[in-house]
């Protein structure tokens, strides 16, 4: 043979992607707080531009700015224009018997005059009958109405400017968790990559065993059973080769689907130094206890809170009165044609005052304080939740840290081993199941150290999340 196979085997490891520094290489952490791993953020940066469902978010946000609008619109003056043209034919008259009454003594004054040799003057008067109705009228009006005081306006932009800033809350937390939904997907991507390459790494290991072992059947130093053997690792590597390279896809793919960018789009290389520096800065970071209290959840309930108050606060406002400035200026008239006398201008103070509905303010009063209740409860609860959240975060991230330490000792052990055995294997003194039994102890350590190490980022990921440790972008 030209090549040892423990040859072999160094280089088939050095092309491997787990090019991890031992926790012993990792750097003093600085005393500033670093930046997450820079590649995993550049993606962050991309999503927190073109995700679709931050988008969605983004646009309730503008929703609740609209509705402050709506809500402040009304401290300002109204002005509307009122036209109305009728045609009226019928309804109740009003009868005036003027002849009746007037023309008995128009006759004997007409009389008296005639006899007196002067003409008559009175004349004869039919009785009239003036209908209320206008068979045809036009009134055309504008109206600028001003309020002058109106308390429940006060409490309705309050309710308002707190739901938008509640809304606001709400879109920094989405905007955090998907910051941390794509922390945790890049390394999932990050771990079946490294899978790919185990197997990689595995099918050259096991290929390289096929060789030599057909060279040794060849010789008649083994049995064909061996070879046979050999070949069933192989296809067995293969397989598993192809499970790990559509699991690695898959990721991929879910990565860009967060980014809304093409799905075959690829991911750029982790720095494994950066990733260490920050998951050794955060292990050695005093994190307080009150870190939560800074969760954009949170804040959010607290301003919904606000919001509810200020919305019962409104309802009750509405018992007090309401004082308006009203002025009208328009024309009247039968037709549209301009005369004197047809226009007008009033101006008037309206107050209205309701004294009694029915009890219903009482009601909406008493539904605004429950709804204001409910959402004091969720704040305790939610408050309750996430010191749990972060403290099961930082336990996570203790426990992979040490996890990680056990799976890189674990990894060079069967390293080493491995490459005894095929030194063995090569000379013809290891026995078939004991090179197969080292390889699949090589492999699963290797694997075992990927998974070790994506649960390490991932808790990290966690843990800065749940402390609210990086400031969104």
């Amino acid at each position: 043979m030209s090549r040892p196979p423990a040859t072999l085997l160094v280089l088939a490891f050095a092309a491997v992607a787990l090019r991890a520094a031992p926790e012993s290489s990792v750097p003093a952490p600085p005393s500033s707080w670093p930046a997450p791993p820079a590649a995993v953020e550049a993606l962050v940066a991309e999503a927190l531009r073109s995700n679709l469902a931050l988008a969605g978010e983004s646009l309730e946000v503008e929703r609740a700015d609209a509705r402050l609008a709506e809500a402040r619109s009304h401290f300002l003056p109204r002005l509307d224009l009122s036209a109305r043209y009728s045609v009226a034919d019928g309804g109740r008259t009003i009868d005036l018997p003027l002849g009746d009454l007037l023309n008995g003594a128009y006759a004997t004054l007409n009389q008296y005059l005639v006899s007196q040799g002067q003409p008559a003057r009175f004349p004869t008067l039919e009785n009239q009958s003036i209908a209320l109705l206008r068979s045809r009228e036009q009134d055309t009006r504008l109206r600028l109405t001003q309020p002058l005081y109106a308390p429940e306006i006060e409490r309705s932009v309050a309710a308002a400017r707190a739901g938008l800033a509640a809304r606001e809350a709400q879109l920094a937390a989405f905007r955090r968790q998907l910051r941390a939904e794509v922390h945790d997907a890049f390394f999932r991507h990050e771990q079946a990559a490294a899978a790919v390459a185990i197997f990689e790494s595995a099918l050259a290991l096991v290929e390289e065993s096929l060789r030599v072992n057909r060279s040794l059947a060849k010789n008649d130093k083994i049995t064909d059973d061996v070879v046979l053997r050999a070949e069933a690792e192989v296809a067995t590597v293969r397989q598993q080769l192809a499970e790990a390279t559509a699991t690695r896809d898959l990721a991929r793919r879910y990565v860009n689907f967060l980014l809304n960018r093409p799905l075959e789009t690829a991911l750029p290389p982790l720095d494994e130094a950066d990733a260490a520096r920050y998951t050794a800065a955060l292990a050695a970071t005093d994190i307080p206890a009150a870190a939560t209290a800074q969760r954009e959840e949170l804040e959010r309930l607290r301003r919904a809170k606000t919001a509810a108050r200020s919305a019962a606060e409104a309802v009750q406002a509405r018992h007090l009165p309401t004082l308006a400035l009203a002025v009208d200026g328009g024309a009247q008239g039968e037709s549209y044609r301009t005369s004197r006398g047809s226009g007008y201008a009033m101006g008037s103070l309206v107050l209205d005052w309701n004294l009694f509905d029915g009890h219903q303010r009482r009601s909406q009063i008493a539904q605004a304080r429950i709804d204001e209740r409910q959402v004091a409860r969720q704040l305790t609860a939610a408050e309750q939740q996430l010191a749990l959240q972060a403290q099961q975060a930082r336990d996570e991230f203790a426990t992979a840290r040490t996890a990680l330490a056990a799976a890189t000792l674990r990894r060079e052990a069967a390293r080493a081993a491995y490459r005894l055995v095929a030194r063995r294997e090569a000379e013809g003194l290891a026995n078939q199941l004991i090179v197969l039994d080292a390889r699949n102890t090589l492999t699963t350590a290797e694997l075992n150290y990927a998974v070790t190490r994506a649960r390490l980022a991932s808790a990290a990921a966690a843990f800065d999340r749940a402390a609210t440790l990086t400031p969104l972008p």
